[in-house]
């Protein structure tokens, strides 16, 4: 076990699976305690278990972040079990497919709840606390390459991202004299069973096979190949890390080269 996060407390929303589990992983690998925070409380114990059963140390927490009041719950929960929270990672979040025109607008609510307001709520939580404490802190936010540009049967996930690095600048501004550092990472193609459930979707609608659907995105990645969680948990534990501690504000694509600006 590596000790990069030693005597931390690190907080991870949505990591049940996919990159939030990945990035829970690596940061109880790199010494952090670790809360694993999940709508589904079984795939939150699933991603602590294997944890501990890496040797470091992890509990599981159920959480709806649409919930002011879950969230101030599992920040005070957290803290009460394992001491001040210190690095915090946002990767809670949604994504369902719709044409532009079809979009419900209590899909978008829900979007919007869980991938922005969401995100705002374990912000506003954490870094509270973090300034009580005196202690400085590091947060990332997981949006994606979704935020860069228009995503015509998505456009309720595209604008919940670009929110989130909104969310991150002003976060960024607003915690800098408490020695709090705010940044979001932007992935890509990532392999996870959210991107598999959306080209399930996206396939039917164009009448085509999920692998069909997923390959032919795919291949768009100028890098050649799908990104892994993995990849993203990389980027993740670097701007938590001391090596980050000077970045502040910044939206990271860690995407293959999809986008470049």
């Amino acid at each position: 076990m590596e000790t990069k996060f030693a005597n931390r407390v690190a907080l991870v929303t949505g990591s049940g699976r996919g990159i939030g589990a990945a990035v829970a992983q690596r940061l109880g690998a790199e010494g952090a305690t670790v809360a694993v925070a999940d709508i589904s409380a079984e795939n939150a114990e699933q991603t602590a278990q294997f944890i501990r059963d890496a040797g470091s140390k992890a509990q599981s927490y159920r959480v709806d972040v649409s919930s002011a009041a879950d969230v101030a719950q599992l920040v005070s929960a957290v803290e009460a079990d394992h001491g001040l929270i210190t690095l915090a990672v946002t990767a809670a979040g949604i994504i369902k497919t719709f044409n532009f025109v079809d979009l419900p607008a209590d899909a978008w609510d829900r979007t919007m709840n869980v991938n922005l307001k969401g995100t705002f709520l374990v912000f506003q939580a954490v870094a509270r606390r973090m300034i009580e404490a005196g202690s400085g802190g590091s947060i990332v936010g997981v949006a994606s390459v979704a935020a860069r540009g228009g995503r015509a049967n998505a456009v309720d996930y595209a604008a919940s991202k670009a929110g989130v690095i909104s969310v991150v600048r002003s976060a960024a501004l607003a915690f800098a004299k408490n020695s709090i550092n705010v940044n979001a990472v932007c992935p890509g193609i990532v392999d996870t069973p959210m991107t598999r459930s959306i080209h399930e979707e996206r396939a039917r609608i164009a009448g085509i096979t999920p692998e069909e659907s997923f390959g032919k995105l795919a291949s768009t990645i100028p890098l050649g190949r799908v990104q892994t969680p993995d990849d993203v948990a990389d980027v993740v534990s670097f701007l938590l890390s001391a090596q980050g501690s000077y970045i502040t504000g910044q939206a990271l694509n860690a995407c293959g080269g999809l986008e470049m600006d």
